[in-house]
């Protein structure tokens, strides 16, 4: 016989409530109802909450639950007359189908008593992020879940072993994490500014939701300016003098040296250069990868110095190293090039308590070098020498915006250009 099961997986507050259908050994099926519930007050082998604690509307919720169940019952007997297929789509389907009802039966369901702010961030991207529509009209992509979900990391971090309730998140709390992202994970500003979006997005999500917010959230966030901290690039007379270095009594030192100028000249992150990228991606003077970030297709074609690499190893990659050691080893490279000016900056340190922040201050150049200087490069070096439509795609942008933040010229050298173009028409 058919059995129908409301339960919960998990002992997270508020969790999922989950609907299993099963009927001997024909299926064993299960689906998301999209409510939740707090575990610790959910009887699983009763379908309904325990006994002991007092829920209003008690019972005009058990009335809402014994529907969803007639529902599938019903349902399930159609499907079976007709011979549909009974699986876990088809389940998902009945639920779906029972709870586009008018509203004055979707009153009947359990309504969610979110009290803090990760618990709902979790649960709205658990159960709500496949059906959101951005303001683009296209659906939320893997890589935008994926960021919110690192973001509701950096909150926990944030908040400690302290829990912030919804209601209690406002500008005062907003511009606490902005200076925690700065000080103590060391993000760029740019990056603080988009994380905090983020958190705005959650309350957003949760005002729809109906849930009590303080709406001083949206007040203005202080974030440090972007150029008040230079992120270095190397420019071209740098990268030549990295090229002509002479590691050759150090075979692991120059393999990195290779990685290096493979990165500078590709314009590929780390994630790519250094890990996913062989000599299959290499054919006919070109580099062709999906990039591992955004799986965006691209096709850079190989930089003189990048085929010297190639031929000096008869056709082969130079070998790889962790990603930790190369950051690490790059600094040792451009030190050695004496690429030392001193310059404003902001590099991550380790503290007493072994807690990382960031820290800003005045320091020589080849401290401040770090992979993601290879992409930061390539474009600050060739931004205004091609077009930018072909330096977006060359490197995988999908927009004009997102590339010239990559551009880390200093205003001196912005005028040289100016200064360059003058001479030459004038000369």
């Amino acid at each position: 016989m058919a059995t129908v099961q409301l339960l919960t997986k998990g002992v997270k507050n508020p969790s999922t409530l989950y609907i299993r259908f099963l009927n001997g050994r024909a299926f064993d099926i299960t689906a998301k109802t999209n409510l939740a519930v707090n575990p610790k007050h959910w009887d699983n082998s009763k379908s309904n909450y325990k006994n002991m604690v007092v829920v209003k509307n008690k019972i005009k919720l058990q009335a809402s639950f014994d529907k969803l169940k007639i529902s599938v019952y019903e349902q399930f007997n159609e499907a079976y007359m007709l011979g549909d297929i009974i699986d876990k789509d088809w389940l998902q389907s009945a639920v779906n189908t029972f709870f586009d009802r008018p509203k004055q039966e979707k009153s009947l369901t359990i309504k969610r008593e979110f009290v803090y702010y990760v618990d709902f961030a979790k649960w709205w991207l658990e159960n709500k992020s496949s059906s959101w529509k951005t303001s683009k009209n296209s659906m939320l992509n893997n890589r935008a879940v994926q960021q919110y979900n690192s973001f509701v990391k950096i909150f926990e971090n944030f908040e400690g072993k302290q829990q912030f309730k919804i209601k209690d998140i406002n500008g005062v709390l907003l511009d606490k994490l902005s200076t925690h992202m700065s000080d103590h994970e060391g993000y760029s500003p740019s990056t603080i500014k988009r994380h905090i979006n983020r958190a705005k997005f959650f309350l957003h999500r949760a005002e729809t939701e109906s849930i009590k917010i303080d709406p001083t959230y949206n007040d203005r966030v202080f974030v440090e300016k972007e150029e008040d901290i230079l992120k270095p690039y190397l420019n071209e007379l740098e990268i030549d003098r990295i090229f002509n270095l002479d590691l050759s009594h150090d075979d692991a030192l120059d393999a990195i040296r290779d990685n290096f100028i493979i990165g500078l000249w590709s314009g590929l992150r780390i994630s790519d250069f250094n890990r996913k990228l062989d000599i299959s991606n290499i054919d006919d003077d070109y580099i062709s990868i999906k990039t591992t970030k955004t799986g965006a297709s691209v096709v850079i074609p190989l930089h003189p110095q990048v085929r010297h690499v190639l031929q000096k190893r008869a056709g082969f990659l130079p070998a790889k190293s962790s990603d930790k050691h190369f950051n690490e080893k790059i600094k040792t490279i451009c030190m050695l090039c004496d690429i030392d000016q001193m310059i404003k900056g902001k590099r991550t340190i380790v503290d007493k308590s072994g807690k990382k922040r960031g820290e800003v201050g005045m320091f020589k150049k080849f401290k401040l070098i770090s992979s993601h200087t290879c992409r930061r490069s390539l474009c600050s070096n060739l931004y205004g020498k091609i077009p930018n439509h072909d330096l977006m795609k060359i490197l995988g942008w999908a927009d004009e915006k997102m590339m010239i933040h990559y551009v880390k010229k200093t205003r001196v050298e912005n005028a040289d250009v100016l200064k360059s173009y003058w001479n030459e028409k004038y000369k």
